[in-house]
């Protein structure tokens, strides 16, 4: 068995404020759902939306991920 970790990043520029994001998260979240709905290899999901800085798109390829 290979175990892997897919990583995603989306972007977005939300006009309004925190009910707004809140409802892009949200969206966020029910496309995790039904992507994986029934997929026995998915073991854990999450979704989490933060404010981001600047506008240079991350390479998520030089990340580094720990585990606390």
């Amino acid at each position: 068995m290979t175990k892997i970790r897919g990583i995603i990043v989306v972007d977005m520029d939300i006009d309004g404020g925190f009910k707004e994001c809140a409802k892009a998260e949200e969206s966020l979240e029910n496309i995790m759902k039904d992507y994986v709905k029934g997929n026995t290899d998915v073991k854990h999901w999450q979704v989490q939306c933060r404010e981001r800085r600047g506008d240079i798109p991350p390479d998520i390829s030089k990340m580094k991920f720990r585990s606390n």
